[in-house]
């Protein structure tokens, strides 16, 4: 198993969709047992498979959420996710589930973003 570098934020240094710069507010939802949340983050990078934000609230891993996510030419997006990385107030997210548009609606936002080595 390889080790993350330690700015890798959305996954292993082989995964499978390459992470793009790319900034928007994003709203995070969750349920904690009774309670339910909504905070803001702000999103630094985004792939296919998830995003990297930083968030003043603190999180949990393998925490389930909701993300809504504002993308160019689209309306607001609504993805589940779940917390897979945490440094500080750096958080990566994972998609668990991602409509074929919504795939493609990310694709296109990202097309003429620079990928980060």
């Amino acid at each position: 198993m390889k080790t993350p570098f330690p700015d890798e934020v959305t996954g292993p240094v082989d995964s499978i969709s390459p992470r793009h710069a790319f900034e928007a507010r994003v709203r995070i939802r969750l349920q904690r047992g009774s309670q339910k949340l909504s905070l803001q983050g702000w999103v630094r990078n985004l792939s296919e498979s998830g995003l990297g934000a930083f968030v003043a609230e603190a999180l949990v891993l393998g925490e389930l959420v909701t993300l809504e996510l504002p993308l160019p030419d689209s309306s607001k997006q609504v993805i589940p996710a779940q917390v897979v990385r945490a440094l500080g107030t750096e958080y990566g997210f994972q998609f668990t589930a991602l409509s074929a548009e919504q795939r493609q609606q990310i694709r296109a936002a990202l097309q003429d973003r620079p990928a980060i080595p």
